[in-house]
């Protein structure tokens, strides 16, 4: 990890002005339904070769005019900064690694590359353990618990069954459900010159992803007005799904008139587990100020889901430099007789704006597309969001981290950059890994590179007001990357989740170089990362005593606890949750005056955060945070 050069920027402006938050309510809502129209059966698919093939001299899709606009903004970014690396002049105003770095329980490969760029990493982890991998154009299933691959599918062998739907398949999302303990793929088929363009979704009928899935296909031009669906992004609540599009005009064009419009579809999850038809209401010409709101990204829930209201964000992901941000919510269930959507912007205390592209070892580039949000969850109140965009003073690719309460009514984001002097960053996903009731912990995840590091993939922790962990290295990347011709596609997307019956861990997964042979190509790593500064439960201590417990973090060893008593004492030994509801009750009985030793295995506990409570008559005399 010597080669991070620790830096961070971060934006504290004062505002001489009260904020005004401007809202608008233009949209329109229309309810659909759709039949199920087939099933497909994992466990039955015996062949798959899992071909694609790919041009190496067009590695753009859609519209080649938005491309060269968005080429357009990134010379001028470049023109604007040198991109050297060097050590800024400027204070640092917060200490970068002032927290402890997380730390990795479980890393391994995930998707094999397929030949298809770019790689787009999505995963969900189920309280079992149970994963579903995907990325452009295969899904994997593993079992964590036994570190066993169950199924590798090509996206379109899991979507064969389907009926006139094209062959061209991609973007694919993957999110779990833990109060129905389900998963749920959406992906897309067919772009802007196909005939037809559908949205596939796939809904798992039990917690074992090899059991059949239920398959919906919805149009991917819901308006009829020959438009396209690209972009998904998906976010649960208690009762519905939901899934963010973007609308593009069929044919060529400018960027400005290829752009329709956002769209945001409404779900019924339930009746996607059973296999009933699908009830859905779309949300459309959602605008501020007459102009269509673009790459609108839900804001999932933290450790639990929340509803019926849901959030939901979006920036001008285009501009230069911005201080704006849109925030959009939805009122009440699918269920409900009346769907409403108000949008309203905010202002933040710091600038974001287009990332540069990043620089590699071979001086192949890697594409970072725009400032749009790429990752968001609401939890104790907050919104915390990421999305690419510029360190203005190094000239680097970096990602943003902004917060705020969405229920003030002077609603303000503040926003820091984070960056490094040596290394670029790009495609960050977060995910909540607090235990407490009042926390604001968090991991971020991301994709780095640099002009003397080969391209892999990191995480940082935060902790609140402004206090980041030094970063951590998930996987160091074994080569640049280099499919293309030109610059080289990095992803659309990482991927995170929090372990919902694992407090404090978090899962991701991303991009890193990987070596096959001569080539130089995309590999997919994925990790579990454990919180390890998280505040302890609420407990009223008594007297305090001697003690100490170790080995800790533990492991399948005799773990031993040593403590010294006044007195003799009837005493309770118990190990209890981040939420103080106890695991095990490990001893009841007498201890005598004077130092004990008292020993026990902890291979029945699963990995995570646990407290060690040394009690008397349900008096704490002593607390101890332990980590498996």
């Amino acid at each position: 990890m010597n080669f991070f050069l620790k830096a961070f920027l971060w934006c504290s402006i004062v505002l001489l002005f009260p904020l005004q938050i401007l809202s608008q309510q233009n949209y329109q809502v229309r309810r659909y339904t759709y039949a199920k129209v087939a099933e497909v059966y994992p466990r039955q698919i015996k062949v798959d070769w899992l071909f694609e093939i790919q041009n190496l001299e067009s590695p753009f899709e859609g519209n080649s005019f938005e491309q060269l606009y968005i080429d357009s903004i990134k010379a001028k970014i470049e023109t604007r900064s040198n991109s050297k690396e060097y050590i800024p002049t400027y204070k640092q105003l917060k200490p970068y690694y002032s927290v402890t770095v997380p730390k990795i329980i479980k890393s391994f490969e995930g998707n094999h590359y397929s030949s298809s760029v770019p790689n787009d990493n999505s995963m969900a982890v189920s309280n079992e353990g149970m994963l579903v991998s995907a990325i452009n154009t295969n899904i994997i299933f593993y079992n964590t618990q036994n570190d066993s691959l169950l199924k590798t599918i090509s996206l379109r062998a899991f979507s064969d069954t389907l009926s006139s739907v094209s062959s061209q398949q991609y973007d694919p999302k993957v999110i779990y459900d833990y109060q129905a303990d389900r998963f749920i793929v959406v992906f897309l088929a067919g772009a802007g010159t196909s005939a037809n363009t559908n949205v596939i979704i796939a809904f798992s009928s039990s917690s074992n992803p090899m059991d059949p899935w239920n398959l919906y296909s919805l149009t991917g031009n819901p308006l009829n007005d020959t438009s396209w669906s690209d972009y998904p992004a998906i976010s649960l609540s208690n009762k519905d799904l939901f899934v963010t599009l973007n609308l593009l005009k069929k044919g060529s064009g400018s960027w400005q008139t290829s752009f329709k419009q956002s769209i945001i579809w409404q779900i019924d999850k339930d009746k996607g587990y059973y296999g009933d038809s699908l009830v859905l209401a779309l949300y459309s010409d959602i605008s501020f100020r007459a102009k269509a709101i673009r790459n609108i990204h839900p804001v999932r829930g933290g450790n639990t889901f929340y509803g019926p209201n849901m959030y939901f964000l979006s920036e001008r992901n285009f501009a230069l430099q911005s201080d704006t941000f849109f925030l959009i919510q939805t009122y009440n269930n699918l269920s409900s007789n009346s769907l409403n959507l108000s949008v309203n912007s905010v202002l933040a205390d710091c600038n974001c704006g287009m990332p540069p592209n990043a620089k590699q070892t071979n001086n192949k580039a890697l594409a970072t597309n725009d400032s749009r949000v790429l990752g968001a969850f609401f939890q104790n109140d907050y919104i915390q969001f990421v999305g690419n965009t510029v360190d203005t003073l190094t000239g680097h690719a970096s990602f943003y981290h902004g917060t705020f309460n969405p229920k003030q009514r002077n609603r303000k984001i503040h926003l820091n950059i984070l960056t490094d002097t040596l290394l670029e960053f790009a495609y960050p996903a977060i995910s909540y890994c607090g235990t407490n009731s009042s926390s604001k912990h968090s991991i971020i995840s991301f994709d780095y590179t640099a002009r003397t590091v080969f391209a892999g993939m990191g995480a940082i922790f935060y902790e609140d007001k402004d206090l980041y962990s030094k970063p951590l290295v998930l996987k160091k990347g074994d080569t640049p990357i280099q499919v293309l011709f030109y610059l080289q596609r990095w992803g659309d997307y990482s991927a995170s989740q929090p372990r919902y019956n694992h407090p404090g861990e978090v899962w991701t997964a991303g991009t890193y170089g990987k070596r096959v042979g001569n080539f130089r190509l995309y590999g997919t790593w994925i990790a579990a990362i454990l919180n390890t500064v998280e505040e302890e439960p609420t407990l009223v201590d008594g007297q305090d005593i001697s003690s100490s417990v170790y080995p800790n973090p533990m492991n399948d060893d005799q773990v031993k606890v040593d403590f010294v008593l006044p007195e003799d004492e009837l005493i309770e030994v118990e190990i209890v949750d981040a939420t103080a509801k106890r695991v095990a009750l490990i001893f009841k009985g007498e201890a005598k005056k004077g130092r004990n030793i008292l020993s026990f295995s902890s291979q029945a506990l699963a990995q995570g955060i646990y407290f060690l409570l040394i009690k008397n008559k349900n008096v704490v005399l002593k607390t101890h945070k332990i980590i498996k």
